[in-house]
């Protein structure tokens, strides 16, 4: 190195060490403390804590969870490293330890812990609502990418950008795993096995393809996706395949008989959870899922306190994987589902090769994810198209994405089947409304309840157990699809007995619209 270049480089260091911020700056600070006369342990060890402060806030700033404001929630955003963490974290313990030169389990390590947890709490702290893998706003979409950096999408380009910029702030532990952005771009849901190999109709692949795609706008109100199928249909692999390709933690979790408080824990955490294998009843769970399809929020008891309460989000997006989901029998539940029918796959189903082609791949494809939503952002908002009742939202931005891909024949298909697909995966779902539509399939069908429970016992025996007040009862729960799939009609007689009048299946379509959503489970059985 040349004399010159050599001054060069020294004089670089030396500004460095100078600045107020600097890892040289505390160090150099503290030493100053260490070596003044006459203090007590506490009094040094409280002048560190108070030094320790300023710099960080020289270096950064301290935030709080805008609902939660309690220790356990206090952040730091460091502005030179662009990582927001959790100060109670291991992360953020480890990192001001290794700066300070401090062992956790000194004395004074306690103390400055403390003076910097009720910085976090006191007004000088912002509050804020810290986002997680991804965010949205009106006109820009954001990936996170790593803890210190994230993508992001708007109508006029795609860009790499600081985490923090535009006010959005993703938690260290809440990020995605790291990706490059490429101009070379592949379309995964074409490329990747896990995605194309899907043995679903065409309708069904593309509602799939646009529930992915709409992950990362973080609408308020998220439609569930369920995957049901036979063992071996591929159901969950084609959703841990969707949480690879993002870089999201791998979330797929059993659902227990009494862990809805464990189901909201789960959603508030953010990004994308699938619930694996809901097979069998559980009461809580249709309540909970139709309460997280619309934004809904559980509050609940503080651990080891009597009266102090936090609020749980609806944060995450919902799917579901069941072989026989009778959880859907619940009518409003079903009237918020996405459902994807599947069949056993063909062609190649390894764990580790499904795994590699998405890595191999990811970088590429998510360069192209991005791409996609940037074009979406220059469709404009459609509004209510009509094309999904309960998530509005949704069908509008899918709607967005078509036009972005001259998809717009394809998505409204996909959509509208998906509308009608609901009555059928409730009614089927549901002992009664199964029996019903058995009974249907040999054409119109007019009379009482009592009646009913006649004619159903002959299509199935186990509709004995069953009183006709209690198929009047359920036939009610379930009338708006019957209405929607049978054209059902009820009239009150001069004895006042209802009398119910089901018209058969509604034309050609409806019938074979049930013949396929019955192959599944003739494929199972």
């Amino acid at each position: 190195m040349t004399d010159s270049a050599a001054f060069a480089e020294e004089t670089a260091q030396e500004a460095k060490i100078n600045l107020p911020h600097s890892v040289q700056a505390i160090r150099k600070a503290l030493l100053e403390i260490y070596g003044l006369p006459k203090l007590t342990p506490r009094e040094r060890n409280e002048f560190v804590a108070a030094e320790v402060v300023r710099w960080l806030w020289r270096r950064g700033k301290f935030y709080q969870v805008r609902d939660r404001p309690e220790f356990a929630s206090g952040l730091y955003f460091d502005a030179q490293e662009k990582v927001l963490k959790n100060i109670q974290s291991d992360l953020f313990q480890a990192w001001i330890s290794d700066v300070l030169s401090i062992n956790r389990v000194d004395r004074k390590f306690a103390v400055l812990m403390a003076a910097i947890e009720t910085e976090s709490l006191t007004e000088r702290s912002l509050k804020i609502e810290p986002a997680r893998f991804w965010a949205s706003t009106k006109t820009a979409i954001y990936l996170s990418n790593a803890p210190g950096t994230m993508i992001r999408i708007t109508a006029e380009g795609v860009e790499m950008v600081d985490n923090g910029t535009d006010g959005i702030l993703f938690r260290a532990d809440a990020t995605l795993l790291p990706w490059t952005l490429t101009k070379d771009l592949v379309d995964p849901f074409v490329s990747c096995s896990a995605f194309s190999g899907m043995n679903a109709s065409d309708s069904g692949k593309w509602l799939f393809t646009l529930w992915a795609l709409s992950l990362p706008t973080s609408q308020k109100t998220k439609p569930p996706l369920v995957t049901t199928g036979p063992p071996r249909s591929g159901k969950t692999r084609c959703l841990a395949a969707l949480m690879e390709l993002y870089g999201l933690p791998p979330r797929i979790t059993a659902l227990k008989k009494n862990g809805d408080d464990d189901f909201w824990a789960t959603l508030d955490g953010g990004g994308m959870v699938c619930f694996d294998n809901a097979d069998t009843r559980i009461d809580w769970l249709p309540d909970a899922i139709e309460a997280a399809a619309t934004n809904g929020v559980q509050e609940k008891r503080k651990l080891w306190t009597d009266s102090d309460l936090i609020l749980l989000r609806a944060r995450a997006w919902v799917s579901i994987t069941s072989a026989s989901p009778s959880f859907a029998s619940s009518p409003a539940l079903a009237d918020r589902m996405l459902v994807v029918r599947m069949n056993a796959r063909v062609g190649q189903t390894a764990e580790s090769r499904l795994s590699e082609e998405i890595e191999a791949s990811r970088n590429s494809a998510l360069s192209w994810i991005a791409a996609v939503l940037h074009e979406s952002l220059k469709v404009p908002d459609p509004g209510d198209t009509g094309l999904n009742k309960r998530h509005p939202d949704f069908a509008s931005f899918a709607m967005r994405i078509a036009k972005a891909m001259d998809q717009e024949e394809r998505t409204i298909e996909a959509l509208q089947k998906a509308e009608s697909d609901k009555a059928i995966f409730n009614v089927e779902n549901d002992n009664i409304g199964k029996a019903l539509l058995d009974l249907l399939e040999k054409g119109a069908w007019v009379g009482t309840a009592k009646e009913l429970k006649d004619a159903l016992y002959e299509i199935d025996s186990g509709m004995e157990k069953y009183s006709a007040n209690r198929i009047a009862a359920r036939i009610l729960k379930l009338w708006e699809h019957l209405e929607a799939l049978t054209k059902a009609q009820r009239d009150t007689g001069h004895g006042g007995f209802a009398t119910y009048s089901f018209l058969g299946l509604s034309g050609d379509g409806e019938k074979d619209a049930r013949k396929k959503a019955m192959a599944v489970e003739m494929d199972f059985k």
